[in-house]
């Protein structure tokens, strides 16, 4: 068995926190601002521009919670993962299509987008950012899988990103 995997379900059955030894400050952080940038795409013929924040959590093996930022007007690509997400949406209003079902989402709001669904999401501002908080299950795909992403959807071409006419 893979031994992240192993780890896992290690620390799981020894039943005591992950970070036991962290300050409270380790806990926190905020949605909106001083996150570690992942990951940028912009195509203008595709009116594509976005970043992904991860939030740095002490202690998470499988928890992923990001901050997906979505420019007035444009959207990330069509593209699906073997992670499971849950979109919050912090601020502005989004146009969520999961499969071929589109979902009008504001502050508030919440969807999930199961693994392997093609997915997409529009900001329908055309002055303000979009901003959602993505929380996936990417550490435990990863351990399972290795690091999919890098090997399909965010390989050149790669075959998890539809490409839009």
């Amino acid at each position: 068995m893979n031994p992240d995997v192993v780890s896992i379900i290690d620390n799981i059955e020894a039943r005591k926190p992950l970070a036991a030894d962290r300050p409270p400050s380790e806990f926190h952080a905020n949605i909106l601002t001083g996150n570690r940038e992942i990951y940028r795409n912009r195509n203008e013929r595709l009116a594509i521009d976005f970043s992904v924040d991860v939030l740095d959590f002490a202690g998470t093996q499988v928890f992923d919670p990001r901050v997906v930022r979505i420019a007035p007007g444009k959207n990330n690509e069509l593209h699906r993962h073997a992670h499971e997400s849950l979109f919050y949406v912090i601020s502005g209003k989004a146009e969520v299509q999961i499969g071929e079902d589109v979902l009008a989402l504001e502050a508030g709001g919440v969807a999930f987008v199961p693994r392997w669904a093609f997915h997409q999401s529009r900001n329908l501002s055309p002055t303000d950012d979009l901003v959602i908080l993505a929380v996936t299950d990417f550490g435990l795909t990863k351990a399972v899988l290795g690091d999919y992403d890098k090997r399909t959807r965010l390989a050149v071409k790669g075959a998890d990103v539809k490409e839009q006419v």
